[in-house]
């Protein structure tokens, strides 16, 4: 938020299973006007007025711009993968879209690997990856 000023629209979609697994709720609630927050529960419950269903589900839903912009997902390895080929369907391009494989780090420095997928160890190189890199890595990850 320090550099606010040097982009154009910033838009945050963050899931839960329910609003009790909505962490630093409070802060996303402080970012709205400044940012384009969009919470989601899986399922309806009793006093909740935001998106019902799953991530890839609202990304759809809310249908953001890819013209100039990028998209950094990270979560569950499902979730990110259906958020991945909805963005691809509105027109991201795989150099715009980024994601991470933490799930695969260890140690942190190199030294155990087995972070490694393919000839990267992950903790060093990534985690965050472009979805470009990661489709020249092995489906190991």
């Amino acid at each position: 938020m320090a550099q606010r000023a040097d982009f154009k629209n910033i838009t945050v979609f963050y899931g839960g299973r329910t609003s009790r697994d909505i962490m630093y709720r409070a802060e996303l609630e402080k970012l709205r006007g400044s940012v384009d927050v969009h919470l989601s529960i899986d399922k309806a419950e009793e006093g909740w007025t935001g998106y019902c269903g799953f991530v890839p589900a609202a990304v759809m839903d809310k249908d953001p711009v890819p013209d100039n912009a990028v998209a950094i997902t990270c979560g569950p390895p499902i979730m990110i993968k259906f958020v991945i080929q909805n963005l691809n369907k509105l027109g991201f391009k795989d150099e715009q879209i980024y994601t991470t494989i933490e799930n695969k780090m260890k140690c942190g420095l190199g030294k155990c690997g087995r972070c490694n997928v393919g000839k990267d160890y992950v903790c060093v190189k990534g985690p965050v990856y472009s979805w470009a890199e990661l489709k020249y890595l092995p489906e190991e990850y």
